[in-house]
């Protein structure tokens, strides 16, 4: 049965947890809630815990909210922490591993969308850091590590965002960035690209066409079909920052003209 595509506010503490060993996954946007290009996930693992997966022609981009660990693509190390972000090729093995003495905290996306049955087990793979030669995915393409803090902010405005992760690193399918929003509202733009926003941090408002329909808080998701007009307003004194995940790939400047 097919699903109504409409722009969707949710929040993390309202979205039911899929226990795993060691962790939690939750999926935050996915095709029950009418995605049709790309779905987003939270997974939280507990200290001394691992999971790996495998999936066929779904290309994944992780950002690291809280914790420490390994994100291991075809048994090749990559050691994170909060502001790094990882992609996975499709097709490729990967494995969370959480090193640390506290929860690994994930949040994720995935395109296009895939149903959790074509999620498949992986035996972890040893260690091959130490060589030489890169992993590849099913595609051909490397995975990557990029560090937020390394990345120059692209000014939009009174806004700003930092690309993480698009096509120039290999990801064919989505773009993921970060953006920080001051204080105030932007005025209401449509995308050509579907969107998985995830509130890292600070309050505001969600607007819809000309019209709030919700509050924003940290661990607030929305999800935004192509075209729908939005925009997000910052109600607080202190920036608010967004995580987020669009696909097809382009630019998080790309906009729809207005219609008349």
């Amino acid at each position: 049965m097919s699903v109504q595509q409409r722009a969707r506010l949710r929040h993390q503490s309202e979205i039911r947890g899929l226990p795993l060993e060691g962790g939690t996954l939750q999926w935050l946007v996915d095709r029950d809630l009418g995605a049709l290009h790309v779905m987003a996930y939270r997974l939280t693992l507990d200290p001394d815990s691992a999971l790996s997966h495998v999936h066929r022609g779904t290309e994944e981009v992780l950002y690291v909210l809280e914790g420490s660990g390994e994100v291991r693509v075809d048994g090749v190390a990559h050691h994170v922490a909060p502001g790094h972000a990882v992609f996975v090729p499709a097709g490729a093995e990967h494995t969370y591993v959480n090193t640390g003495a506290e929860l690994l905290t994930l949040v994720g996306a995935m395109a296009p969308p895939i149903e959790l049955g074509e999620i498949r087990p992986a035996i972890p793979r040893l260690d091959l850091s130490g060589l030489t030669s890169a992993s590849l995915g099913e595609s051909g393409v490397a995975p990557r590590l990029m560090d937020e803090r390394e990345v120059t902010p692209t000014l939009m405005g009174e806004r700003s965002f930092r690309v993480l992760v698009s096509p120039d690193v290999g990801c064919r399918q989505m773009t993921q960035f970060t953006g920080v929003i001051p204080t105030g509202r932007a005025p209401l733009h449509a995308h050509p690209h579907e969107e998985a926003v995830y509130i890292l941090a600070g309050s505001g408002r969600l607007w819809i066409e000309d019209q709030p329909v919700g509050d924003l808080r940290s661990g607030s998701v929305v999800f935004f079909p192509i075209g729908v007009r939005h925009t997000l307003e910052n109600t607080g004194r202190d920036d608010m920052k967004v995580l987020g995940a669009f696909s097809p790939a382009g630019s998080p400047e790309a906009k729809l003209p207005p219609s008349h």
